[in-house]
């Protein structure tokens, strides 16, 4: 792997002006920005509408900016969002003579300095979620494969069943490109095929989320890239990692392969705060919505409630597809990371009421912004040939149904909950905050409590059990969660320090919090700080071998998953 070098940022300016005198003391709230006017006429601060967390526009309510995407609130006195440790960056200015504001505003592209012409030939195959094989001169690259069993502890399962030479196509990839923590992204049981020196490529996040989990599963050839450094993976194949531009540790990738340029978003919020490559010649984004527990999984809202941020959520999704098509003009958009599917009995509830976008949602919407449309099959080869669109229809076999059961009957027997063992790990875990945790151990459909609660003060570092009638649901000057969790699930991430959104993000929990706003550092910690102990367990819940058995010639190749 060769470093080339990193993008040019392609800049258009226009300079905005507006006169002071305009402007009334406090909030003024402009078309594309906020100024807030000291009680002396002075400039407090000019930010702009942008909401860091998707890339929305904020809306002004009272003393709070609230973007409408996700309701994420932005405090006008201190510029920070209540639901996030985010603060809004405050753009420069100049004031001149005649008291005139003179504000920079610039439209951000990335151009590739080195993509040449379009010239020879790349093969793009869809298998699965977020999993796309990608050749081109021989070299090979698969993204985030996830091609069976559970993700998300047992909450998220593979919408259709993948195409058995999937695994095939795995197995002999040159390169294996994981996005993120997220075990949709970087899926254990997945990636247990591999031999452990395949070459991996991460983003280099600074919490090195990525990395310590890969590490714990004994993959040694892992090389994080720098976030915009273009670099070269074989003969004219050219590949960087872009960086969420929300707080989460997320990321995307471009590929440029014969002169044609890919971008593949993933489920990024905000990517690279929308300053991407133009005139691509295929999109990829997530469309479906539905990736998560909020907010089925909130006991602080009515039905009614959720089903309207339910539809709020998904109309967010589509929000977000559009503002990528305005930010690269694609050729061609295809939507992908968003097959999975609630398929356990156990979760019937979540089944019925969390509503997902479709594929097809998106087709009129690609075409209105002069992208052609590609449906995600995973029969189909699509091909970019000296820069012209060819697909053709392969024959494929999928891989089995699989058994539901079979890994809710193991986590079961794998993990009992142990209330000491939960103590430790808190008490151990370095997180410091006014924040109160609650851990309300539960029957499947939390109705029943089975065990000791668990009482964790983040502020005191006090951790202790504790009976019914002493849960606590607020305190002043704290945050507070009471989390019924399925307790051998919960165990399972304790005992191997996994991401705690591995369970929230899996309708594993209900959770009751006050005020009721996202614990943003508190989930932050624990999802991509605190994770990856030496002692990972996981090796004897992986499902792999139910796939394997399908085909003799997988177990013979990788015994050392049948162990």
């Amino acid at each position: 792997m060769n470093r080339l070098g990193s993008f040019e940022v392609h800049s258009v300016k226009k300079t905005r002006e507006i006169k002071l005198k305009d402007l009334k003391s406090g909030i003024n709230d402009l078309n594309n920005y906020i100024i807030k006017i000291n009680q002396d006429n002075s400039i407090d601060y000019i930010i702009d509408k942008i909401c860091d967390h998707a890339g929305g526009k904020l809306i002004l309510k009272d003393s709070m900016a609230v973007c409408p995407m996700h309701e994420w609130k932005l405090n006008l006195n201190t510029l920070q969002y209540n639901n996030s440790h985010e603060c809004k960056r405050k753009l420069d200015y100049v004031l001149d003579d005649s008291e005139t504001i003179h504000i920079e505003d610039t439209d951000n592209h990335l151009v590739n300095p080195y993509k040449g012409n379009k010239k020879g030939a790349v093969n793009l195959r869809w298998l699965n979620h977020a999993t796309v094989h990608v050749e081109c001169n021989g070299v090979t690259l698969i993204t985030d494969p996830w091609l069976f069993g559970p993700a998300f502890m047992t909450g998220w399962w593979l919408a259709t069943p993948s195409p058995k030479e999937g695994i095939e196509l795995l197995k002999n990839a040159d390169y294996v490109y994981v996005s993120h923590n997220h075990p949709d992204h970087l899926h254990a049981e997945t990636l247990a095929l591999l031999p452990k020196d395949k070459k991996i490529i991460i983003p280099d996040f600074k919490s090195k989320s990525c990395e310590k989990y890969l590490r714990k599963l004994h993959f040694t050839n892992i090389t994080p890239l720098n976030f915009n450094d273009i670099f070269e993976i074989g003969p004219n194949i050219q590949v960087s990692i872009l960086k969420s531009g929300d707080f989460r540790d997320d990321s995307g990738l471009y590929v440029c392969a014969n002169g044609h340029e890919f971008l593949f978003a993933v489920d990024c919020n905000f990517l690279n705060h929308h300053v991407l490559p133009q005139n691509i010649d295929l999109l990829l984004t997530a469309f479906a919505g539905g990736a998560s527990g909020f907010p089925l999984c909130f006991d602080n809202y009515t039905e009614a409630e959720k089903e309207a941020i339910l539809h709020r959520n998904t109309s967010a999704v589509k929000l977000s597809v559009i503002n990528y098509l305005k930010a690269t003009y694609p050729r061609y958009y295809l939507p992908y990371a968003g097959m999975f599917k609630e398929k356990s009995s156990r979760d019937a509830f979540i089944l019925s009421n969390n509503k997902k976008n479709s594929p097809q949602h998106f087709e009129s919407v690609a075409e209105k912004f002069g992208a052609g449309f590609i449906a995600p099959c995973s029969n189909q080869i699509v091909s970019f040939t000296d820069g012209i669109l060819s697909i053709r229809e392969v024959e494929t076999e999928l891989l089995n149904e699989e058994d539901f059961n079979f890994y809710i009957t193991t986590l079961k027997a794998e993990f009992s909950y142990e209330p000491g063992k939960i103590i430790d790990y808190l008490a151990n875990s370095g997180f410091v905050d006014n924040q109160i945790v609650q851990i309300i151990p539960t029957d499947d459909n939390f109705d029943q409590i089975v065990g000791e609660i668990v009482y964790a003060d983040f502020k005191k570092q006090e951790f202790k059990t504790i009976t019914r009638d002493a849960l606590t649901e607020h305190k002043e000057g704290y945050r507070v969660m009471q989390l019924k969790v399925r307790p051998e699930v919960f165990m399972c991430v304790i005992t191997n320090s996994l991401p705690w959104e591995d369970f929230s993000i899996g309708f594993q929990m209900r959770i009751k919090r006050s005020p009721n706003e996202y614990e943003s550092k508190f989930w932050y910690h624990f999802t991509n700080i605190y994770i990856g102990k030496e002692n990972f367990r996981y090796s004897s819940f992986c499902g792999a071998c139910t796939v394997v058995n399908q085909n003799p010639i997988w177990a013979t190749s990788y015994p050392s998953i049948l162990s």
